[in-house]
Formats: structure tokens, sequence, C-alpha cells
């Protein structure tokens, strides 16, 4: 599959406007060049330089630019033009505020030769001591008695489960699944969290994501794992939205929810989770950023759950919430 790299460019004070409208069209990944941050960390008088490349002080001068990649799809091309027709309207507006040039530039990227550029990037690991997560391509020459074997194959712009927030789920995932478990994985992307859930040994997983290349790609990954339809389901679409695929996925029916995204997301998802969850059902959160982590817990227990565990790693936070339905809002 092909994908389309959009770049916006703007100014410093542009990136966090358009970065807020992109989350709004569903778009929740984007990569950041902002040159206020690379100046401040080249004059950063706390730091000692030995030595730094003379092209990385270039980096001040870059014009700020956001960029997000659409796959060359349907909903790729939709988004794409929601883009554009946000970037006119941000030209109409009469702010006060200097977005620069809102100039915008696409360039088509080939999956496979992008692929073979960030493979040499993903080896094998442990997360927990128990279970070891490797890309497809990959031996693993460690020893793996008593460890879990996962293999991935993320796709582009899908989780490998490197990044701190999720290996901070998969954690406790470890610490409460068990064999009788049904896994709601909400934003389930490549499908990381439900494959370790069911290898770690739920009876089944249901995933579900707003871009329908997730969907393949989760299945794919399942399928490397040896879980098929019979025990892992992946539903696309907008879970806040729509009753209908709400009813697919089933009410009071899941032990655990996994939901790694961010904390704006998570907290807009949340009135469905006591939908979902049976009495005394947990949410495993991830992605928060630790200044959203009050917000976060302020909407839960909202809802009628009790934190019973905060976790973190650099400023990564997940939060484990159990849900008593005798204390919540029934929505």
């Amino acid at each position: 599959m092909n994908w389309t790299e959009v770049s916006i460019y703007t100014t410093t004070n542009g990136l966090e406007i358009i970065n807020g409208a992109l989350i709004k069209l569903n778009i929740n990944d984007a990569v950041i060049e902002d040159a206020n941050v690379f100046d401040e960390f080249l004059n950063d008088k706390t730091l000692n330089w030995d030595y730094f490349d003379e092209d990385l002080s270039k980096m001040k001068d870059i014009e700020s630019c956001i960029k997000v990649y659409l796959a060359d799809n349907n909903q790729g091309s939709e988004l794409l033009k929601n883009i554009y027709k946000f970037i006119e309207k941000l030209k109409d507006d009469n702010m006060n505020i200097d977005l620069g040039s809102l100039r915008t530039e696409t360039k088509v990227l080939n999956d496979e030769d992008w692929a073979n550029n960030w493979k040499q990037y993903f080896k094998p690991f442990v997360v927990s001591d128990k279970i070891v997560i490797k890309p497809s391509w990959e031996e693993y020459k460690d020893s793996a008695q008593g460890k879990t074997i996962l293999e991935i194959d993320p796709g582009m712009s899908f989780g490998t489960g490197q990044h701190h927030t999720t290996r901070l789920c998969i954690e406790q995932i470890i610490k409460h699944i068990n064999k009788d478990m049904s896994v709601l994985d909400m934003g389930c992307g490549s499908g990381i969290l439900s494959i370790a859930a069911l290898l770690l040994g739920a009876k089944e997983c249901t995933g579900v994501d707003i871009d329908e290349n997730a969907v393949r790609i989760a299945k794919e990954n399942a399928a490397l794992n040896n879980i098929f339809d019979d025990r892992f389901t992946v539903y696309c679409g907008d879970v806040t939205e729509d009753n209908a695929l709400q009813g697919k996925i089933g009410y009071n029916k899941y032990d655990m929810i996994a939901v790694n995204i961010i904390a704006q997301i998570i907290m807009g998802m949340s009135e469905t989770f006591p939908r979902f969850l049976k009495k005394g059902g947990l949410v495993i959160a991830s992605g928060i950023i630790e200044k959203y982590l009050q917000d976060v817990i302020d909407n839960f227990e909202s809802l009628g759950f009790e934190i019973i565990e905060i976790n973190q790693s650099e400023e990564w936070v997940s939060i484990t919430a159990k849900y008593d339905e005798g204390t919540g809002v029934l929505l």
C-alpha cells in the first residue's frame, strides 16, 4: 500500500491549533518539527557541548511543520480533502495569530520502501519478563523459556509495542488478565494489545479502530500468532457516534477494556466504557501525558470508576480503574 505524507507549514503558535484540528478529524498521530524547540535546545546554557553536528544548528532556521500520514484508500482521500478544507478556512479566518504560510505539500510513500528503512531498528524485546514482542522478520535468539512470544508486523504508523504507553498497557494486562476474560481493545491499531491479551489467556477479544487500514493490519498480526476470527473480532468505525457499532461490539459484555490513545480521546470515549463493561470490569488506559492525569482521573471518577493503580514511565502515565455500576452513571 502507498501512503501520502502531508506536510503543513506554519509557526510555533500554529502547530497546536492545527494539531487540535487534526485530532478532531480523528488523525491522532503527527510528526511535529518546531523551529523554536531546536533553537531553545541549542541555546540551553545548562548543557555542556563537546560537539554537535553543524547540520543540527540549521534546524533552528527551519519553517515549523506538522506532518501526517494518510493511507492511499478512500478514507485517506476523504481525510486529505478535509485537511485542505480546514487549512483554507484557517487562511480566511481573521485571527490575531501569526500562522505562517499554511503551505501544504504532499508526497507519496511506498509502504514496502518505508518498512525496509525502519525494520533495522525494530528488534525483539521483553515486557515484564513475561512476553517477548518480536517482529515477524527477526529470530529471537535468547532463551524464551517461560515467556510468551508475540509476533508483529505493524505496518506504517501502527504500534510496535516499544513506546512507553504500550508497555505500560501490556504490563497491566499481564497483571490482571485471566483465562475467562473478554477484552475490548479500543483504538486497536496494530492489534498488539488484543493479541497480548489473547496469548496471555483471555477467552476472546474484540478490537475497534476508526482507521480501516488498522482493521486489516490487526487481523494479519493476529494470524501471525495463530489467532483467528473465532477468538478475535475487529470492527471499523467511530464508537462514540455509531450506536449500531456499539450494539455489534456488545453491551455489558467485557471484563476489561484496553485503550492506548491520548488523554483527550480517552475522555471523549469514556462515556461508552460503562456500556461495554460488566460490573467490576477494568479499564486500562494509557497514552496519558502527566499534565492531563488529574483530568482523566476526575473524568473516570465522575462515571463511577475507582482508580486502583497509576503507573508512570517518563512523562507517560497509565490508569487502571474498576467500574462499579452501583456508584456509576449508567448512560
